[in-house]
């Protein structure tokens, strides 16, 4: 069996062959100068589009990170959020899952990372306060107002509204998950934030054009 590691990079691996084979390139985003990745190929310049392919991370820093989300809230982080986070450096991923489309969010660079422990922290914090069991958001579903997100107690994905207490679980485990996933080198249009080309690649500012997009409806 593979560990959450090693589907997250095939998946990476499979989505950035599907991307290639329909359009001839690897996935591209818009190059920005203040925010590039170690995934990102040489050669554009500010503000043109820039292939770009999934690279394994470093481990330490991405630990530490979670280490200060657990001290801080004083719980355990399962593992499979850790690991999901901790493998790679990429751009978003989408897929189809029984029929629906999603993205699963990732980190870009080493400011993704300081910044995804802030967004966990407050996701948490707020979820403590309404008295419901403890996710980690790890993408959402394309043109819905669900996120996806892994269970902290059971390691299950779901699906789920912010603040709302019904979740629809979908897999036993991230690992059950993306091998059910197929990718998907051409999401639906979406109706408000998904244009993942002209926007900033990396989770932070993903998570914030879809939380933008969700508030707004």
């Amino acid at each position: 069996m593979l560990t959450t590691a090693q589907a997250l990079q095939q998946f990476a691996t499979d989505y950035s062959k599907a991307v290639a084979n329909e359009t001839g390139y690897l996935p591209q985003v818009c190059h920005d100068n203040e925010w590039t990745s170690p995934c990102e190929h040489e050669g554009a310049l500010d503000g043109e589009k820039i292939q770009w392919q999934p690279q394994l991370t470093e481990h330490a820093s991405q630990y530490n990170g979670f280490a200060n989300i657990e001290h801080a809230l004083e719980l355990s982080i399962h593992q499979d959020i850790k690991d999901y986070y901790h493998s790679l450096y990429s751009g978003s991923l989408f897929g189809t899952f029984d029929s629906r489309q999603f993205e699963l969010l990732q980190i870009w660079n080493e400011q993704d990372i300081d910044r995804l422990s802030t967004n966990i922290i407050g996701h948490i914090m707020m979820q403590q306060k309404l008295k419901q069991s403890l996710t980690v958001f790890i993408g959402c579903v394309v043109n819905s107002e669900k996120m996806l997100s892994i269970d902290n107690t059971t390691g299950q994905v779901v699906c789920e509204i912010a603040g709302n207490n019904d979740r629809e679980v979908l897999a036993s485990s991230i690992c059950d998950f993306l091998s059910r996933l197929s990718p998907l080198a051409s999401p639906e249009e979406e109706q408000v934030y998904q244009a993942p080309q002209p926007l900033k690649a990396g989770l932070m500012p993903r998570l914030k054009e879809v939380m933008r997009s969700l508030l707004g409806r």
